[in-house]
């Protein structure tokens, strides 16, 4: 191997067609799955844009969210995920026919360079601006990444909370169980920029924080509807987070 040349090169996606073949496979093969084992349930399907650049943010607490997320938005989503995760054997083949974007926890820069180029070409883009996956399910504050695809790109930006794929594979959890999940999607937002430009930091993180703000608030209406334990933990994250 040549000095200095990485451990695992990224592989080259697959041509157009065969892409297009093997994500309406997978996505078919998913969908009915979570619709039936899991009684995925969707709303705001028309929040996401029709054509062009997209970018999709989200709750992360399972395993099950880019595959709940991924069957309910009417688009294909170009998920950004951890180089760990896609060099597991496994599930490989699965993110290579995905075309999803593998990077590595410290290439953050290489992440959003990737993700731009996707942007550029009118796809979507899907992210979990928490930076992992939440060990209690409660929405956590989100990192610069997303909020800063969005300075630089101009894409708008769609909020979506995802319910009950923590209660069906938490972490540590082996076998999803068929507890029913939800998926909504928020009106779009878009990144205004200030007199000092894309790249003013206090404006990306006061739009960091409303991003994770349009998250939490897509989950409220769905509180009634939750058991006891749901509401408590609920409420308990919001009491904290005014502390």
């Amino acid at each position: 191997m040549r000095r200095g040349a990485p451990a695992h090169p990224s592989p080259r996606p697959p041509p157009p067609a065969e892409s297009a073949m093997f994500y309406s496979f997978v996505k078919l093969f998913f969908a009915l799955l979570v619709k039936i084992y899991l009684r995925l349930k969707v709303r705001g399907r028309g929040n996401v844009p029709a054509t062009g650049a997209a970018i999709v943010v989200a709750n992360h607490a399972s395993f099950l969210d880019p595959i709940v997320l991924g069957s309910a938005c009417p688009r294909k989503i170009h998920f950004i995920v951890l180089r760990e995760m896609y060099d597991w054997w496994r599930l490989r083949w699965f993110y290579w026919g995905m075309e999803t974007i593998p990077v590595r926890r410290e290439e953050e820069a290489r992440a959003i360079k990737l993700a731009l180029g996707c942007l550029k070409r009118g796809q979507v883009v899907g992210i979990f601006p928490e930076g992992g996956r939440s060990s209690d399910g409660i929405l956590k504050d989100a990192k610069q990444g997303a909020a800063l695809m969005a300075a630089l790109s101009g894409a708008p930006v769609v909020p979506a909370c995802i319910r009950g794929a923590f209660e069906s594979l938490p972490i540590g959890g082996k076998f999803p169980s068929p507890a029913p999940v939800s998926v909504r999607f928020g009106e779009p937002l878009r990144f205004v920029a200030t007199e000092r430009g894309r790249r003013d930091r206090a404006a990306i993180e006061t739009f960091s924080r409303e991003l994770v703000a349009a998250i939490a608030a897509l989950e409220e209406p769905a509180l009634e509807n939750q058991p006891d334990r749901d509401r408590q933990r609920a409420a308990s994250s919001g009491s904290s987070g005014n502390s």
